[in-house]
């Protein structure tokens, strides 16, 4: 038998593809972290004076970011083009309002 993920939506589990389990068969359900998820969840956090001690010890120890001339160019080449594109698709999403 093979894993199948889903969402929990209003009270009920809904797969997000058939299963392939015999009827009556057990089956675990927890949570999964979200996809993209990243960092510490909340109650890992530790706000004590040494952890933040160390946090901040960590942060002073960060080297400045450096853009070149050249990067900082392609980066804007990059947003007028985005731009561009979504002036391109604006009429097409606000008939998608409208209809």
């Amino acid at each position: 038998m093979s894993s199948i993920t889903g969402i929990w939506q209003s009270g009920q589990i809904v797969l997000d593809g058939v299963a392939d389990w015999p009827d009556g068969c057990r089956v675990l359900i927890e949570p999964m972290l979200m996809e993209g998820s990243w960092g510490l969840a909340e109650e890992q956090w530790q706000d004590s004076p040494e952890a933040v001690a160390a946090w901040i010890q960590w942060y002073e120890s960060l080297e400045p970011l450096e853009i070149t001339a050249d990067e900082r160019a392609d980066a804007t080449a990059w947003q007028r083009e985005v731009q561009a594109y979504e002036r391109g698709r604006a009429d097409q999403r606000l008939k998608g309002l409208f209809e």
